[in-house]
């Protein structure tokens, strides 16, 4: 073969490489459209349901015929629609700033003390209207919580990350049943852990870290729920992975434990306990 041969066949090899190559990027972008298409019909199917809800309620509550406690059963489903379509809009306002920076560095605010028990106690009753349509309780135990120092945290942040846990336990517990959150002291590690305790629908042990993965969600849940997107916890453990603390999720008998470790670094001394 000479060496004019050489060179074409090299250069025809290269063709083909560089064609395969281009061929794999369009696939590529493709899928990503398709990806896109697809999450943007989630988020579109997530916001109508709870707004469609509002306006279905507000309607009804214009009827003259409705009684006093007709209505006030109305109203309270509105504010639980309303609370949802607020926490869904900042969850994927969240993604979005994911999608820009990991770190969610434009959203970063001083750190400033936060009243656990009291931030817990005001987004329990945030939930806990739509919890009632469950006939589910959520409940905030008071002991230990009084030993706690406040954290050091970004307030909307945290609140969002403890909002998803609460959410996701509404969502999922059988009805009828109770969300405890408890918090405890670990000496041997200095740290505090807040827990989310639930009955429902439980999480096998191969999903258990799973769970935490970004659009993951379990067979389950897609059965009850299949316009999920699986953010929810995937944003739980960034905004957690920024304060240096971690979360954990087991489940037992039905029970699913959602265990959150906010470490003593974000925390104030402790010569500031109450108590």
């Amino acid at each position: 073969m000479s060496e004019n041969e050489v060179s074409t066949f090299a250069l025809q090899q290269t063709i083909k490489k560089l064609e395969q190559e281009n061929k794999t990027l369009k696939d590529s972008i493709k899928q990503v459209q398709r990806d896109r298409v697809e999450y943007l019909q989630n988020v579109s199917h997530q916001l109508i349901a709870p707004l469609n809800a509002i306006k279905w309620h507000i309607e009804n509550i214009t009827d003259q015929r409705i009684g006093i406690e007709r209505a006030k059963k109305v109203l309270r489903s509105i504010y639980s629609q309303a609370t949802l379509a607020v926490h869904l809009a900042k969850n994927f306002n969240l993604m979005s700033n994911l999608e820009a920076d990991h770190t969610l560095h434009a959203l970063k605010e001083p750190l400033k003390e936060v009243d656990l028990y009291r931030l817990l106690i005001n987004l329990a009753n945030d939930f806990q209207p739509l919890a009632w349509d469950k006939q589910i309780d959520i409940g905030v135990n008071e002991n230990h919580f009084d030993k706690f120092p406040p954290v050091l945290a970004m307030k909307p942040l945290i609140s969002q990350a403890f909002s998803n846990i609460i959410e996701n336990a509404v969502k999922y517990s059988d009805k009828g049943t109770e969300i405890v959150i408890e918090g405890k002291y670990q000496q041997e590690s200095d740290s505090f852990v807040v827990s989310f305790r639930n009955r429902g629908i439980p999480i096998s042990p191969e999903d258990e870290s799973k769970i935490f993965n970004r659009e993951f969600r379990t067979a389950e849940a897609k059965r009850m729920y299949p316009a999920g997107t699986g953010f929810g916890l995937y944003i739980t453990k960034r905004i957690l992975e920024i304060h240096e603390s971690s979360i954990v999720a087991t489940t037992r008998d039905r029970w699913t434990v959602f265990m959150v470790t906010l470490t003593v670094k974000g925390l104030k001394g402790k010569a500031r306990i109450r108590g």
